[in-house]
């Protein structure tokens, strides 16, 4: 396989339109991304909003060489992104949105990458599954789904528990008025910020009132 940089920044760089999947993650966040899955030791990583697959791949292409296994959750689907309340710009824009073509791109990426034995997308609605998780079993988690405050804190709240302690939640555009909620109530739950970027953040599970 190429070397890990090489490949997100290939996948990543929106100034190569002709390798870059759809999505907004960028290099410098993919590369901490698998950065992390590699000094978290995990062995189960969840994703909830995969979209392109940008990060969703990041996470796969970490853990150095041990045996660790990735879950994309995305319903790929025009109802369940419009759901909560939403900036008219932003209902828009996800209304318009080609989801298959979108998923065809992600699956052609890993298929090419040849992770397929590590990824497993499952096309739902993350509140859908997470009963099938165990508490404490992930390790990993990027919250980058649905941005509506209504669905960002049901994700918290559903969500939350089935973080290992120490385990580390990865929280797309900390920076948007209606993930603010959503955010507090994570910290609520035992989750201290550890690092913040422009417009993302990872916390980790210390402890609180996980069940």
């Amino acid at each position: 396989m190429r070397n890990r940089d090489e490949v997100l920044e290939e996948l990543c760089d929106t100034q190569r339109p002709s390798t870059a999947l759809p999505g907004w993650c960028t290099v410098d966040k993919a590369k901490r991304i698998a950065q992390l899955v590699d000094d978290a030791r995990a062995r189960l990583c969840v994703e909830l909003g995969v979209f392109g697959g940008r990060s969703l791949i990041a996470m796969a292409l970490g853990g150095n060489g041990r045996q660790c296994e990735v879950h994309g959750i995305d319903p790929f689907a025009k109802g369940p992104s419009l759901e909560g309340t939403n900036a008219p710009e932003n209902e828009k824009w996800w209304s318009e949105v080609d989801y298959e073509d979108v998923l065809r791109q992600c699956r052609d990426a890993i298929a090419k990458l040849g992770i397929e034995h590590r990824v497993r997308l499952m096309r739902a609605r993350s509140l859908d599954v997470v009963d099938l998780y165990e508490p404490g079993i992930v390790d990993v988690l990027h919250q980058d789904s649905n941005h509506s405050e209504e669905v960002s804190c049901a994700e918290v709240k559903a969500w939350a528990p089935k973080v290992a302690l120490g385990g580390f939640w990865i929280f797309d555009d900390v920076n948007w008025p209606s993930t603010q909620r959503a955010q507090r109530e994570l910290e609520q739950l035992g989750f201290h910020r550890i690092e913040n970027y422009d417009y993302w953040a990872i916390f980790q599970a210390v402890g609180g009132r996980l069940k």
